[in-house]
């Protein structure tokens, strides 16, 4: 997939081994592999656990992960995407040695703390060709 979602962003190309990660977000579930052996999360999707071998499963996540470290972009890299942003890796509740690289939304970019409690939004994308993309981005956790 080439095309990108209302808001500008690129959409990922869809392939056997990543289509349930971008796909999951239509049932409201962020999707990640885990490993049936080690119980590890595994991201980027893999055909086999880096630690074990075993070919991992996919389970679904509570949405809820913690922010390990951001950086703010102001300038205008990607056309249609408005600046700043905010590109980041969070860690999973269900294994913290997990990351996922990300962006935070909703957030005022002085006010993201490492540790931060944040929540899976998905915004969606489709170019008409392939399944919808929903890609998740995660915004701070209200208490």
């Amino acid at each position: 997939m080439t095309d990108t979602t209302q808001s500008g962003r690129p959409l990922p190309a869809l392939t056997d081994l990543n289509r349930t990660y971008w796909t999951s977000g239509a049932a409201g579930v962020w999707r990640l592999q885990r490993c049936p052996d080690c119980e590890r999360l595994i991201h980027p999707p893999a055909l086999r656990c880096q630690y074990d071998n075993a070919v991992p499963e996919w389970a679904d996540m509570s949405g809820r992960g913690t922010v390990e470290s951001w950086t703010v972009n102001r300038h205008p890299f990607y056309p249609g995407i408005p600046t700043p942003y905010v590109i980041a890796f969070v860690n999973p509740v269900e294994d913290p040695r997990a990351r996922v690289l990300t962006n935070l939304v909703d957030v005022d970019p002085s006010r993201i703390f490492r540790g931060m409690p944040v929540r899976v939004a998905f915004v969606v994308g489709s170019d008409d060709s392939d399944d919808d993309v929903y890609l998740p981005m995660f915004s701070p956790e209200s208490r």
